[in-house]
């Protein structure tokens, strides 16, 4: 994941974009203070600051395993493994701005989030780009996985969708395949 941010992510402060060794460390403190205190500082590989006066305190907070972000304070953090992502799409806002809509999978769940990209819109596009590749790439079975701890049949069901869009190679989505249904 190291190399796949380095290569989809910019160090761009003018939208909010950071990744190590660039990130600001008052940045990366109140992020880590706020909404992402269950992430160790020397696991984060990149940074959204979300934030209009440059706090740091909404955003999101990129891991090898995963991101954790908020919009705001108002609503609670969410901590996303990128192999529990099945789907990631971008849209305008009304009133201008973007938003990334996640479709989660965890266990037999699947649910929807929303990350806000209202105040620095010209980031959702990198990140969008990362996430959709990261999702790919992540461990869709882990070694110690307990039974029952993947829906196979939504997780396909994702899979054919993406395959059937154009967003995922075949060959991706047999190997896939093949590590699901083995």
């Amino acid at each position: 994941m190291r190399s796949l941010i380095k290569d989809l992510i910019p160090n761009a402060p003018q939208i909010g974009l950071y990744v190590t060794p660039h990130i600001p460390g008052d940045k990366l403190k109140n992020a880590l203070d706020d909404y992402a205190y269950m992430v160790a500082r020397e696991d984060v590989l990149a940074l959204f600051d979300a934030t209009l006066m440059g706090s740091a305190k909404d955003g999101a907070v990129f891991t090898q395993d995963g991101f954790v972000f908020q919009n705001n304070d108002l609503e609670p953090a969410h901590d996303i493994r990128y192999q529990d992502i099945v789907q990631a799409d971008s849209k305008r806002k009304l009133l201008g701005g973007r938003r990334l809509l996640l479709t989660v999978n965890r266990g037999r769940a699947t649910f929807e989030l929303e990350m806000d990209f209202s105040g620095k819109p010209d980031a959702a596009d990198y990140v969008l780009r990362f996430v959709r590749e990261a999702m790919l790439r992540g461990e869709t079975v882990t070694e110690n996985a307990a039974p029952g701890d993947t829906d196979v049949e939504a997780v396909m069901a994702a899979l054919n969708d993406l395959k059937t869009r154009g967003l995922l190679a075949s060959s991706d989505f047999e190997e896939m395949r093949r590590i699901l249904l083995p």
